[in-house]
């Protein structure tokens, strides 16, 4: 018994039956790619369709990345609860996080506003303009004729303003994630420094409470103890905070490449454009750079402060044990936290100017060879 697929058969193999097949395909998920089909879409394809769609979004990408985002925001919360009220420690902590909440907040403010001035601008020009001219959304044509003029800018808005602010507050996250450890680092750089002075300050308080039984403890053992108990506790913070960063940069690395890739063809679409009329893109490609940049340039800098802090601790006047100690954390100190695109080029003030750089050159390549 032969099957018979009508017009589906290989028979039909001419380039308008064929268009006609993908084009019944398609229909099935709401696509016409075929303007003779005059028969309008069902709309039981449209339900099933927003259905299937919105299942898929829910668990195989919003799922997944809720999931990672609250693991990294227990780890950094199980850290941060360890830090004991009141003490030097926390107040610098606090201090440098001050710092890192100024900043996620002042980028916060300039790429959103910057988004909300991309949005108005259509509004305060003579006549009917869109957001973005060039794009013909589907189903909406003419444009620029009542209803579809008012929904292609209604779509516009939503779907720009919901890009905008998803991209970045999803900046102001990685802003605080990296912030903390960065935090952490100069508030551990400072304990390290005054580890010394602080077991001289112990032993003056309790020398006068020292009994005949505990007279064999000297000085430098006293002092000692104290110092073994605090480098236990620093080593404790910091290798709680190396873990998540580099489980944080081994997660994005692959992402931030791509989205670099991305944003280098956008800043060469965008000069060649004219600044005229992306003047408002091009400094929110730039900024959002230049942050991830001074992100991972921070975190480089509190590394090799630590760094610093662990050779300048006054070791030297540690014992044997302790110097071992000091020894194993100026080892790990030097294996620099940083975030990275593609696990290859390290996000810096030197990355910043590169991608600035070769970009400037595409494109004055680009526009020589168009003129």
């Amino acid at each position: 018994m032969k099957l018979s697929l009508g017009k589906f058969g290989l028979q039909h193999c001419d380039l308008p039956t064929m268009f006609a097949n993908v084009a019944i395909l398609l229909r099935l998920i709401t696509i016409n790619i075929n303007h003779r089909f005059s028969k309008c879409i069902p709309l039981i394809f449209y339900i099933t369709t927003s259905i299937a769609g919105l299942t898929y979004i829910y668990g195989y990408i919003f799922s997944m990345i809720w999931k990672e985002i609250e693991n990294f925001v227990d780890k950094f919360l199980q850290c941060d609860s360890r830090v004991t009220p009141n003490t030097r420690f926390a107040k610098n902590l606090r201090k440098m996080l001050k710092v890192v909440k100024r900043r996620a907040t002042v980028i916060w403010a300039l790429l959103v506003s910057d988004g909300v001035i991309y949005l108005l601008i259509p509004f305060l020009l003579p006549g009917r303009q869109l957001t973005v001219d060039v794009y013909i959304f589907y189903g909406l044509e003419p444009m620029l004729e009542t209803p579809n003029y008012e929904i292609a800018n209604f779509v516009m808005i939503v779907g720009i303003g919901f890009a905008i602010y998803t991209m970045v507050s999803v900046m102001a996250y990685i802003i605080v994630i990296v912030g903390y450890n960065e935090a952490q680092l100069h508030a551990l750089s400072e304990e390290l420094l005054n580890v010394w002075d602080d077991s001289q300050y112990f032993y003056n308080n309790i020398e006068h409470r020292i009994t005949d039984d505990h007279e064999s403890y000297t000085q430098n053992q006293i002092m000692n103890e104290y110092v073994r108990i605090s480098l236990k506790n620093i080593t404790k913070f910091h290798i709680a905070n190396i873990n998540p960063t580099r489980e944080l940069d081994y997660d994005m690395r692959t992402i931030l490449a791509f989205e670099y890739s991305i944003k280098a063809v956008s800043i060469i679409s965008g000069l060649l454009g004219g600044l005229e009329n992306t003047f408002l893109q091009l400094p929110y490609m730039i900024m959002q750079i230049f942050m991830d940049c001074l992100s991972g340039q921070r975190l480089i800098d509190a590394c090799e402060q630590f760094e610093k802090s662990v050779y300048s601790c006054k070791w030297e006047k540690f014992n044997v044990s302790n110097q071992r100690t000091v020894r194993l954390m100026l080892m790990m100190s030097q294996k620099t936290l940083m975030l990275s695109a593609g696990g290859v080029v390290k996000l810096n003030f030197n990355f910043f100017m590169n991608i600035l750089k070769s970009t400037y050159s595409v494109y004055t390549t680009l526009k020589s060879t168009v003129n």
